[in-house]
């Protein structure tokens, strides 16, 4: 098992933060641009090199996301309202891969089929939000890292509204 740890700044026009390892060593960088219109949160590992890019689509009544890894494969992160909460639906090309748990008090674990991947959550009372992940498949914690970031901006942009 491998924990990645997230910590964003309070204000956030730009932003730019760290994923650390649970040994304080630096796994990837994130580079997240707000525009008037969408959002675009570009992932790079420790030695620069793109991972993926989060790109909120325009003009949806909810907020969606698509996600492009280097590696070719798309995956689309969109909110959906239901009787009593708000799920989040992931659309995955051969990846069959799904959250599982609160929104509200962001505490995921995502899933790839029926088998737990990761979990992700929210640590209160910090300056700053601040998540820890942790990943008990590293083949696909890339996947994990960038459900994480677009279930954030997906709570940012409601935040805003």
């Amino acid at each position: 098992m491998r924990e990645l740890y997230i910590k964003q700044k309070v204000f956030k026009i730009t932003d730019h933060y760290p994923v650390m390892d649970q040994y304080g060593d630096l796994v990837y960088q994130v580079d997240q641009d707000f525009k008037l219109i969408g959002n675009k949160v570009r992932v790079s590992n420790a030695e620069g090199v793109e991972i993926f890019v989060v790109d909120k689509e325009i003009l949806t009544f909810l907020p969606r996301y698509q996600i492009s890894f280097a590696n070719g494969q798309r995956v689309t992160i969109k909110s959906r309202f239901t009787l009593f909460a708000k799920q989040i639906d992931v659309e995955s090309e051969g990846l069959n891969l799904f959250l599982q748990g609160s929104f509200f008090d962001y505490d995921f674990e995502v899933y790839q089929g029926d088998r737990v991947i990761g979990s992700i959550s929210k640590r209160f009372m910090t300056f700053g939000d601040t998540y820890e992940l942790k990943i008990y498949d590293e083949s696909l914690e890339v996947y994990v890292l960038a459900l994480m970031i677009a279930v954030d901006c997906i709570k940012d942009s409601q935040e805003k509204n």
